[in-house]
C-alpha cells in the first residue's frame, strides 16, 4: 500500500486526502490494486457471489411461479366442475320443486291447472310425424321440455298448453329454448302454446329478452 503511495505522491501534487481521492478515481487501475491491499478475497467476491445469489433466486422464484400458476388453473377447473355439478342438482330439486307446486305457481296466469306427462306429449309429437307437421328431431327436442302444463288462461278464459323451462337461475338460453320448443309443440298440437320460465331468480339477459317475447314468468318465493 506504501508503494501505491508513494508512487501517487511522486507523480501528483497531493496536500491533502481529497486530492488522493480524485487521483485515484482519475486511475482506475491504483484504485483496483489499493482495493485488493484493503479488503480480503472473500469481501472482493461478494459482488460476484451475490450476483449468482440473484440469479438462483429468480429462478426459484420462476418456478414457485409456474407452480402457483398450475394450482390456480386446477383450482378454476375444479371450481367449474363443482358449479356445473350444483347447477344440474339444483336444477332437479328446482324442477321436482315446480311439479309439487305447479297449481300455486301458475294460479296468476291459469285455472283449472295440471301437469301433461311425456308420454302425451310424445303421442301429439307422434302424431304430428304422421301427419308431416313435424320432424323427429322437433319431436326429441320438445320431449327435452322440462315441464308441460295445461290449463285455462285467467284473461282471456281460453285454453292454453304451457311449454316451459324450469332453472334456478333463469337465464336467456332458457327463455329462447322455451319460445323454440313452444313453436314447435303448438304446430303439432294445433293449439294455443305459450312459452314459460320458471326459477328463483332471473339474469338480466334473460330480463331484458322477456320484454320482447310473449313468454310467461314465474319467480318462485326463496
Amino acid at each position: 500500500m506504501r508503494a501505491i503511495i508513494n508512487k501517487v505522491m511522486k507523480e501528483y501534487k497531493i496536500s491533502n486526502f481529497e486530492d488522493f481521492m480524485r487521483v485515484l478515481r482519475e486511475n482506475f487501475k491504483w484504485l483496483e490494486e489499493l482495493r485488493r491491499l484493503m479488503l480480503t478475497q472473500e469481501l472482493l467476491e461478494l459482488p460476484k457471489e451475490f450476483e449468482e445469489f440473484r440469479r438462483r433466486v429468480e429462478e426459484r422464484l420462476e418456478v414457485l411461479e409456474k407452480r402457483v400458476q398450475e394450482v390456480e388453473k386446477k383450482v378454476d377447473e375444479i371450481e367449474n366442475k363443482l358449479d356445473k355439478d350444483l347447477c344440474f342438482l339444483k336444477g332437479i330439486w328446482v324442477e321436482a320443486e315446480v311439479k309439487k307446486k305447479v297449481h300455486s305457481l301458475f294460479s296468476e296466469h291459469l285455472s283449472n291447472v295440471k301437469l301433461v306427462g311425456k308420454k302425451r306429449i310424445n303421442k301429439i309429437l307422434s302424431s304430428a310425424m304422421q301427419k308431416g307437421t313435424s320432424s323427429e328431431e322437433e319431436r326429441e327436442e320438445v320431449l327435452r321440455l322440462d315441464l308441460v302444463v295445461e290449463g285455462t288462461l285467467v284473461n282471456t278464459k281460453e285454453p292454453v298448453l304451457v311449454a316451459a323451462e324450469v332453472s334456478y337461475t333463469i337465464d336467456e338460453d332458457d327463455v329462447q329454448r322455451a319460445v323454440k320448443r313452444a313453436e314447435i309443440l303448438k304446430k303439432a298440437a294445433d293449439r294455443k302454446v305459450l312459452p314459460a320460465v320458471v326459477g328463483y331468480r332471473l339474469s338480466k339477459k334473460a330480463k331484458k329478452l322477456l320484454t320482447k317475447e310473449e313468454c310467461l314468468q314465474v319467480l318462485i318465493s326463496e
